[in-house]
């Protein structure tokens, strides 16, 4: 049991480390390229611009983008992380005990 705990702590440290990344690239551009990324991701899935609502483009900008930011497979990340877990502290996208705060109230 405790191992299943540790393996879904590690995975979603892990998910978490890559929107963190993906956000990151995602927050650099400009609203220009985002909606030229939306276009491009709406024609290779052969849907019409015209017939998308905001959260159906924004998966298809998301899903562009995943397949062109460089992440790595989680075997990679979790070696990476087990040998010195404090230098991603600062690039995750939550701090750990954020959802520990307001419990003591």
């Amino acid at each position: 049991m405790q191992h299943d705990a540790a393996d879904r702590d590690i995975r979603a440290r892990y998910l978490d480390y890559c929107a963190a990344r993906i956000s990151e690239v995602f927050l650099s551009l400009s609203d220009e390229r985002t909606y030229q990324l939306m276009e491009e991701a709406a024609r290779e899935a052969g849907l019409e611009i015209g017939s998308l609502g905001f959260p159906e483009m924004m998966d298809l900008v998301t899903q562009r983008m995943r397949r062109s930011v460089p992440l790595p497979e989680f075997d990679t990340w979790r070696r990476e992380y087990n040998e010195s877990p404090e230098a991603f502290d600062q690039l995750f996208l939550e701090p750990e005990s954020a959802g520990d705060e307001g419990e003591a109230e």
